[in-house]
This record gives C-alpha cells, structure tokens and sequence, in this order.
C-alpha cells in the first residue's frame, strides 16, 4: 500500500483475514484509513472458512480488499445512506455513510475526483506508474467529507495477480498452432503491457493501446487487431464485443474469453464464447458456449487440441468407412451392369456382417485415434468434413483399389471352377467365390485401418503401438472372418463358403495393393505440395 505518509506493506496468506501491516505508524495508520474506505464500497465480498481453507465469496479482487481491511483492523462501518455499484464507464464505485462518500477504483476515474493541486495526487500518479510496471493491479481510494468540494485522496491499494505457471508455454502452443492471442483487460495499460511481456504474449511491435484510442472504424480496427500479441486494455464492455464482431467480419473465427456480468454479449456474440466456471458469474457462464472449470488458460488449449484431433478422428472414421462402401457396392454395380451374366458377389447378410460386423470395431478405434505432434502444428484445417481430398482419396484410391482386388478374386475362382460369363454357376462355387470376395474386402479394411490412421504418411510412419485399441479391434475383426466362415451355422446363413488355396492368394493380394496404393497416392500428394506450398 502506499499513502501519502508512506509505503506499507501487508503480510498475510491468501485469503486468511489474520495478517499485519508494517511500516512507520503514521503510514499504518493512513494505510488503515485507506482499507477501511475501500472495505466500505464492496460490502458484499467477504472470505469464509471452508474445509480448512479461507475462500473468496465475491468478487476476488473485492474480497482481497476486505481481507485487508480485516488485517488492518479496520472498525465497523456505519449504515451507508447511498451507494454506488462499480460501474465500467465510470470505473469506480463509491459509499456515502457517517463518514463521508467513500471512493475507489482505476486510479485515473478517481484522481479525477480530487483536487489537482494537491502533491499527494502527483505523487500517487508516479507511484501507479512504478506498481504497474511491476504488473501489479492498482486501486487508489479517496474520501470526500462534502460531496460538493473535490475528495482527499487516501491512497493506493496494489495487489498482485500473477499469472498460472502454464500460461507461458499455453501462449507458446497457441502460437504454434497458429491462433493469434490479444489481451484485453480492465486493467491499466501498465498492468497489461507487464503481465503480457512476462508471459510472453506481447508482440514483436508490441503494440498497446487503450479502449478510448481504438478506431471508430471497424474495418480499421479488424486491421490493428488482426496481429498476433496485442494488448488492449481499459476496455468497456461494449468495446469487448465490438472487437470480436470487428475480428469476425475480418474472416477470423474469435474465442472469447470472460467472467463478468457486462462479459456476456461478447461471451454470446463471439464465434466461442469461454466463461471462467470458478470465479466467473452466472450471467457469464449461462452465455458462454463453454465453461472452463478449472479458469486455466491452458484448458483453452487442451480443448483446442482435443477438438483437432477430434476433427481429424472423424475423417478417419468416414474415409474407413465409405471405403468399405465401395467395396460393398460394386458386386451390385458389376451384377447391375452386366444384366446378371456375372453373378451377385455379396448377399445382403454379408454386406450387413461387413458393416456390423468387421468394421464397426476398428471404425470405432479410429474414433479415438490418440492426436499427433502434428495436431497443435499449423493453423487448423477449415471447411467441410468431407471435402474433395477426402472424396478423392476414397473414390479414387482406396475404394476401386479394394473393390477392384476383391471382384478380381470373386471372377478368378468363379473361372478356376469352370464358369463363363452368361453360363449359370454351381451354387456352391457361388458361395466359394463369394466368400473370397468377403476375406478380400476384410483384409483390405485391415490395411485401411492402419492407412487411414495418417492423410500423409504411409501406413507404418505412426508405428503399429500407437493405439492399442486398433491392435485389439483388427484381432477381432480376424476372429470375426473365421467365424462367419467357418462357425456353423454362419456360412450357411450368410451365403458365403471359405476360399479355395487360389482364393487365399489372391485376396491376400489385397493387403500389399492397399499399401501401394495408399503409399503412392500420398507420395503424389506430397510433391504436389512440395511443388505449389499448399497443404
């Protein structure tokens, strides 16, 4: 604390009222005036015992300040007879009793209250500037006996807030993902620019600026923004939801962080609204499209990074899955076309054993593909799920590549066992070729399993440890094909017979073709690339 007669300083842990105040008696007593005027303005934060442990009841910056009063021994106060909520235009809050009209808040809303000539006012100015370098938050109290002369400054609260450990390297993270961090706050631009530099979140420019500087154009505004380490600080409300409106139509898609009550249309109207579950009101986490339990800023990331690799587990997911569909689809297409000269590859009972079946458990697998270090590297993939790369992949590469091996296997045993095309064919050839084609279609699905596990490196690049989950789900989808070929009275049901020796070759050609398939596919991709610097 600092008053007028000197500087004090206040020992204590947390949120425990029992502390001391020490320094010259004179500056006690001043800093003691001073707790007890703040104490007076924020009557409804206080701390309490819980557990063992002293927690906040309010705000936690109002609770600090009753801390203190109750450290100072601060007396009991009158009934108020008017009162003044804090409000963010006017950045401070006040209480009339007994004693006068009791002021807090920004130091520079209620310098403004007193009288200019007065040196203590000067010397408090320069004393804001010193606590605020240290990043320290400011609050400088004054009284006014008569409402109508300028208040008699008490002097200034400077409380510390200090970052979590992880911020930092969260900060570098997002950064290295390719999200742009700007900090806007309440707080003094001095406060903002300390806290920012220290967890590195300031920019290479390091621009500051405060609310009332912004531009009056939005356009304008999108452009001073739109870089990656800015500080905006002394920022009203309505000024936190212009910037993200403005952020977004400049093409960016802006989370918003808050706990306030005045937070909520920036909490709404941002493309991710992030209220604090801990300290934040309810107003805030009612608007918000996420509530952070814990208020770490590195659960921000976390999410982030969960969401990617959620978004990438579900391209998996499809690209197995509409594969597969290929494959299933093109006996019919081959039956269809040929006007039933070439027999029905598939019952509809082993298309349902595929889906059902084999696939569902390594589909399920892909879902929970752990993230790679690739995830949090570059800006995040935008657009559709299913997009044209994913499309091509799929109707291009892996689906004619395993349609086309499973119907060669169906046609070789059907011409090992004496049919022609047009001819009619034994029904246990049928079966026999049949169940080729399904062992086909099950080995290729294996293979994709483990290509789908990357868009850009061939199918062992991400070693075959890494999700012990598909390691189980393609041990089952094996029992499984034993089972629906050889486990009575499975084949019957199904219309599939086991394969022939030339049957087993050749759909065992299906793993490899899969692999080569994918791999030269990716290496394709991965030139192109290299050639145009696109991704």
């Amino acid at each position: 604390m600092w008053t007028p007669q000197g500087r004090t300083t206040v020992r204590g842990a947390g949120y425990n009222p029992e502390g001391t105040l020490n320094g010259a008696e004179a500056a006690v007593a001043a800093a003691r005036c001073a707790a007890d005027s703040a104490a007076r303005c924020s009557p409804d934060a206080h701390a309490h015992q819980h557990g063992g442990r002293w927690l906040p009841v309010g705000d936690p910056m109002e609770v600090a300040v009753h801390v203190l009063a109750t450290r100072a021994g601060a007396r009991p106060a009158p009934p108020a007879t008017a009162r003044e909520s804090f409000d963010t235009h006017t950045r401070r809050a006040s209480v009339t009793d007994a004693d006068g009209k009791h002021i807090t808040g920004a130091s520079e809303a209620v310098f403004a209250l007193c009288d200019p000539a007065d040196p203590a006012v000067a010397a408090a100015g320069a004393q804001v500037d010193r606590m605020a370098a240290r990043g320290l938050r400011v609050i400088a109290v004054a009284v006014a006996a008569d409402p109508a002369r300028p208040a008699r400054l008490l002097g200034l609260i400077a409380l510390e807030d200090p970052p979590r450990p992880d911020v930092a390297d969260a900060i570098t993270a997002c950064r290295r993902a390719g999200i742009k961090i700007a900090m806007i706050t309440g707080d003094h631009p001095g406060t903002a620019a300390a806290i920012a530099a220290e967890v590195g979140l300031l920019g290479a420019d390091r621009i500051i600026v405060e609310g009332k500087d912004l531009p009056a154009d939005d356009a304008d505004l999108a452009a001073l923004l739109d870089r990656d380490g800015v500080v905006v600080a002394r920022v009203a409300p309505e000024q936190k939801l212009r910037i993200a409106v403005a952020l977004q139509r400049h093409g960016h898609v802006v989370a918003m962080t808050g706990d306030g009550v005045n937070d909520g249309p920036a909490l709404r109207s941002a493309d991710i609204g992030i209220a604090m579950g801990a300290s934040g009101t309810d107003v805030a986490r009612e608007a918000a499209d996420l509530v952070l339990l814990d208020d770490h800023f590195g659960t921000i990331v976390a999410a982030v990074q969960l969401g990617r690799a959620t978004f990438a587990n579900i391209r998996r997911f499809l690209t197995y899955h509409l594969t597969d569909n290929v494959a299933e689809l093109a006996p019919f297409a081959v039956w269809a076309a040929s006007g039933g000269a070439i027999p029905l590859g598939f019952t509809v009972l082993q298309v349902l054993a595929l889906d059902i079946g084999t696939d569902m458990l390594p589909a399920l697998a892909l879902g929970v593909e752990p993230s790679n270090p690739r995830t949090m590297s570059g800006p995040a993939r935008t657009g559709t799920l299913m997009d044209a790369k994913l499309l091509r992949r799929v109707f291009g590469v892996l689906g004619p590549a395993e349609a086309g091996l499973g119907m060669l296997a169906f046609l070789l045993v059907l011409g090992a066992g004496g049919w022609r095309p047009g001819a009619p064919a034994d029904p246990g050839l049928i079966a026999t070729a049949s169940g080729t084609l399904f062992t086909a279609v099950v080995l290729g699905q294996l293979t994709n399993a483990f290509a789908c596990r990357s868009e850009s490196h061939w199918v062992g690049a991400r070693g075959w440890r890494g999700n012990p989950l598909l390691l189980w789900a393609i041990a089952a989808e094996l029992v499984l094909l034993v089972a629906f070929l050889w486990l009575p009275p499975l084949p019957g049901l199904l219309g599939g017979a086991p394969p022939s020796w030339l049957g087993w070759s050749v759909a065992a050609l299906a793993i490899p073709v899969l692999v080569l398939a994918d791999t030269a596919h990716k290496a394709v991709r991965a030139r192109h690339r290299s050639r145009t610097g696109t991704h």
